[in-house]
């Protein structure tokens, strides 16, 4: 078994993972298939081969439940689809299965495009807007229009962008500390639970008004609400989704913009792209697939900046990766960004490239455990097609009108916190 260097008695290497922790865990990939570094005095084996990640995620999937990260956000948020194991999980996934079907995503469409413009027809030329922030907030009123039509109000859809933050933010270090750590009033404690008090309440009150109006809207929520859940149970696939939904696709989005703003060039492919197919017509789903520079950009976006850093895995019986034998209840991670980011998958990979794509093996890439950015297996992201169709309505639909300019002498990073995000993203908006 190989173990990671700088280990601290008692600490393990809690320490090196605070300071840097992609740098660390990228660190990991040179030293093995399967690494193992400690948080305390609890092993973590980190896994590195793309062939024992399909193992763990797909071929032998049955030998592993929800690692860590997933046992915390289940305490607090319920067993929903993101946090249930098997068999709780597939019962879940067949509700909401239709509410994601292909079938639905012209009416997706149409909403993300009337949320967008409304979103970008408040800019005004020359004004520098908070990026990131903006479109959190947008992403939000996407998934509570598109999932949950019924009019949340906009005090309501402010409140969660509130809350949100602060509960994703909390899980991932809670996951990563001795549950002691949650009962000591830190600032960030009271925040998180502040921010769940209201959040519970917030889901609570628009379940109740669902129920009280017997309507159907014809979406998730309805669809919920006619099932055999109870409230809680409902409430429980409302916090999930808006858990694991909104914030990853605004931090692509953000992503997105911010490589589009560093590289004229491909800037000026994606305008060249959209006002050849749509002509200066609105974006439909039926476009979509028609968009292939603008699918690229998106695709090369996932890749590089995958928000979503770690996915912790915990065996739940014997199984041997590699060279090393795991007992039931040993954690496993995995980091999607650190795989997609290895030299010796993809050339020169902290180049955006959206004509990597071009390669004749990508669509192999996937099936290889080389690419990964929404799981893989039978916890693959129920919500990957409406990610990918909300970001290229985002992108196509602000390319028509707007270009977005990187403020000069403001510098991006890149921060790990529940997600891997830009620490503040300021754009200078200007006219096409």
């Amino acid at each position: 078994m190989t173990v990671a260097a700088g280990r601290v008695p008692g600490l393990g290497h809690a320490l090196a993972l605070a300071r840097g922790p992609m740098r660390f865990i990228q660190g990991l990939r040179a030293q093995g298939d399967v690494v193992t570094f400690y948080l305390g005095t609890t092993p973590i084996h980190q896994i590195n081969s793309p062939e024992l990640i399909r193992r763990v995620l797909v071929t032998d999937a049955h030998r592993f439940g929800r690692g860590q990260i997933f046992a915390k956000a289940r305490q607090l948020f319920g067993d929903g689809l993101a946090t249930a194991d098997e068999p709780a999980h597939m019962r879940q996934r067949r509700i909401m299965q239709p509410a994601f079907h292909r079938d639905r995503m012209a009416a997706y469409v149409d909403i993300m495009r009337s949320e967008m413009r409304e979103f970008v027809d408040s800019w005004r030329p020359g004004h520098v807007v908070r990026l990131d922030r903006e479109i959190s907030q947008l992403t939000l009123a996407v998934t509570a229009k598109a999932l949950f039509r019924a009019d949340l109000g906009t005090a309501a859809v402010s409140e969660v962008c509130r809350s949100l933050g602060p509960i994703l933010n909390g899980v991932t270090k809670r996951a990563m500390v001795p549950d002691v750590y949650e009962r000591i009033p830190t600032p960030g404690n009271r925040r998180f639970d502040a921010g769940l008090r209201r959040l519970t309440t917030i889901v609570d009150e628009v379940i109740k008004a669902y129920r009280e109006s017997g309507t159907d809207h014809g979406d998730l929520l309805s669809m919920l609400v006619a099932s055999e859940m109870t409230d809680t149970e409902v409430r429980t696939q409302v916090m999930n989704i808006l858990m694991a939904g909104t914030d990853t696709t605004a931090i692509t989005l953000s992503w997105a913009f911010h490589e589009l703003a560093a590289d004229p060039a491909v800037r000026h492919k994606v305008f060249e792209e959209v006002d050849t197919v749509l002509g200066g017509r609105p974006v439909t789903a039926a476009d979509i697939p028609r968009l292939l520079y603008v699918e690229r950009v998106v695709a090369e976006t996932v890749r590089m900046h995958t928000p979503v850093w770690l996915l912790m895995r915990k065996a739940i019986s014997p199984v041997t990766l590699g060279d090393v034998t795991l007992a039931p209840g040993a954690q496993v991670m995995i980091s999607m960004p650190a795989l997609h980011r290895d030299p010796a998958l993809f050339t020169d990979p902290l180049r955006f490239d959206p004509d990597r794509w071009l390669d004749p093996r990508a669509s192999e890439w996937p099936k290889a455990g080389v690419l990964v950015p929404f799981g893989a297996g039978r916890h693959r992201c129920i919500g990957e097609a409406f990610a990918l169709a909300e970001m290229i309505t985002a992108l196509v639909t602000v390319c028509q009108n707007w270009e977005l300019l990187p403020v000069p002498g403001h510098r991006v990073r890149e921060v790990a916190r529940a997600f891997l995000r830009p620490n503040a993203l300021l754009m200078t908006v200007q006219r096409r």
